[in-house]
Protein backbone atom coordinates (compact mmCIF):
# COMPACT_ATOMS: atom_id res chain seq x y z
CA UNK A 1 0.00 0.00 0.00
CA UNK A 2 2.88 2.34 0.76
CA UNK A 3 4.26 2.02 -2.78
CA UNK A 4 0.91 3.01 -4.30
CA UNK A 5 0.81 6.03 -1.98
CA UNK A 6 4.31 7.06 -3.09
CA UNK A 7 3.36 6.51 -6.73
CA UNK A 8 0.27 8.67 -6.28
CA UNK A 9 2.31 11.46 -4.73
CA UNK A 10 4.80 11.26 -7.60
CA UNK A 11 2.01 11.37 -10.21
CA UNK A 12 0.39 14.35 -8.48
CA UNK A 13 3.72 16.16 -8.37
CA UNK A 14 4.36 15.54 -12.08
CA UNK A 15 0.88 16.82 -12.99
CA UNK A 16 1.41 19.94 -10.89
CA UNK A 17 4.75 20.61 -12.60
CA UNK A 18 3.15 20.21 -16.06
CA UNK A 19 0.45 22.74 -15.20
CA UNK A 20 3.09 25.11 -13.87
CA UNK A 21 5.04 24.75 -17.13
CA UNK A 22 1.88 25.68 -19.06
CA UNK A 23 1.50 28.80 -16.93
CA UNK A 24 5.16 29.70 -17.49
CA UNK A 25 4.71 29.52 -21.26
CA UNK A 26 1.71 31.82 -20.99
CA UNK A 27 3.41 34.60 -18.99
CA UNK A 28 6.56 36.56 -19.77
CA UNK A 29 8.40 39.25 -17.86
CA UNK A 30 8.21 39.49 -14.09
CA UNK A 31 5.43 36.92 -13.77
CA UNK A 32 7.36 34.46 -15.90
CA UNK A 33 10.47 34.95 -13.77
CA UNK A 34 8.48 34.39 -10.59
CA UNK A 35 6.89 31.24 -12.02
CA UNK A 36 10.33 29.92 -12.98
CA UNK A 37 11.55 30.52 -9.41
CA UNK A 38 8.49 28.68 -8.09
CA UNK A 39 9.14 25.71 -10.39
CA UNK A 40 12.82 25.61 -9.35
CA UNK A 41 11.83 25.63 -5.67
CA UNK A 42 9.23 22.91 -6.18
CA UNK A 43 11.73 20.79 -8.11
CA UNK A 44 14.17 21.17 -5.21
CA UNK A 45 11.48 20.08 -2.74
CA UNK A 46 10.36 17.12 -4.84
CA UNK A 47 8.63 14.61 -2.55
CA UNK A 48 10.37 11.33 -1.92
CA UNK A 49 9.20 8.10 -0.31
CA UNK A 50 7.41 8.52 2.99
CA UNK A 51 9.35 7.28 5.97
CA UNK A 52 7.91 6.67 9.40
CA UNK A 53 8.94 9.45 11.73
CA UNK A 54 10.45 8.36 15.04
CA UNK A 55 8.13 8.87 17.95
CA UNK A 56 9.25 11.37 20.52
CA UNK A 57 8.95 10.22 24.14
CA UNK A 58 6.10 11.85 25.98
CA UNK A 59 6.70 12.78 29.58
CA UNK A 60 3.19 13.74 30.64
CA UNK A 61 -0.07 13.51 28.73
CA UNK A 62 -1.69 16.83 27.84
CA UNK A 63 -4.40 18.00 30.23
CA UNK A 64 -7.83 18.21 28.62
CA UNK A 65 -9.40 21.66 28.47
CA UNK A 66 -12.52 20.36 30.22
CA UNK A 67 -10.65 19.78 33.46
CA UNK A 68 -9.15 23.24 33.40
CA UNK A 69 -12.57 24.77 32.87
CA UNK A 70 -14.15 22.78 35.71
CA UNK A 71 -11.29 23.68 38.07
CA UNK A 72 -11.75 27.38 37.39
CA UNK A 73 -15.54 27.03 37.67
CA UNK A 74 -15.13 26.48 41.42
CA UNK A 75 -13.55 29.94 41.75
CA UNK A 76 -16.07 31.71 39.51
CA UNK A 77 -18.35 34.19 41.22
CA UNK A 78 -22.05 34.56 40.39
CA UNK A 79 -23.37 37.45 38.35
CA UNK A 80 -25.32 40.35 39.81
CA UNK A 81 -29.04 39.64 40.20
CA UNK A 82 -29.90 43.27 39.45
CA UNK A 83 -27.82 44.13 36.37
CA UNK A 84 -26.14 40.85 35.32
CA UNK A 85 -22.59 42.17 35.66
CA UNK A 86 -19.74 40.16 37.13
CA UNK A 87 -19.31 40.27 40.89
CA UNK A 88 -16.14 40.61 42.97
CA UNK A 89 -15.52 39.90 46.61
CA UNK A 90 -15.60 42.80 49.05
CA UNK A 91 -12.55 42.50 51.31
CA UNK A 92 -14.26 44.07 54.33
CA UNK A 93 -17.09 41.63 54.95
CA UNK A 94 -16.75 39.00 52.19
CA UNK A 95 -19.93 40.05 50.40
CA UNK A 96 -20.12 40.26 46.62
CA UNK A 97 -20.22 43.65 44.87
CA UNK A 98 -20.76 44.44 41.15
CA UNK A 99 -19.35 47.45 39.27
CA UNK A 100 -22.58 49.41 39.76
CA UNK A 101 -22.49 48.91 43.56
CA UNK A 102 -25.17 46.23 43.95
CA UNK A 103 -24.32 43.81 46.75
CA UNK A 104 -25.03 40.18 47.55
CA UNK A 105 -24.32 38.47 50.84
CA UNK A 106 -21.51 35.89 50.88
CA UNK A 107 -22.50 32.41 49.66
CA UNK A 108 -21.85 30.90 53.13
CA UNK A 109 -24.33 33.27 54.73
CA UNK A 110 -26.99 32.44 52.12
CA UNK A 111 -26.50 28.70 52.67
CA UNK A 112 -26.68 29.12 56.44
CA UNK A 113 -29.93 31.08 56.18
CA UNK A 114 -31.39 28.49 53.83
CA UNK A 115 -30.37 25.64 56.14
CA UNK A 116 -31.97 27.32 59.17
CA UNK A 117 -35.20 27.94 57.28
CA UNK A 118 -35.66 24.25 56.51
CA UNK A 119 -35.02 23.07 60.07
Amino acid sequence: MKSTFDEGREAQFQEMMQQLAQLQSKYKGVRGELLSKVSEELARLKPGPVQAAPKAPTLTPPTPAIRVASASADKMLPSCRMCGRGMRRNDADGSLVCDKGHTRPPARAVQAEGASATQ
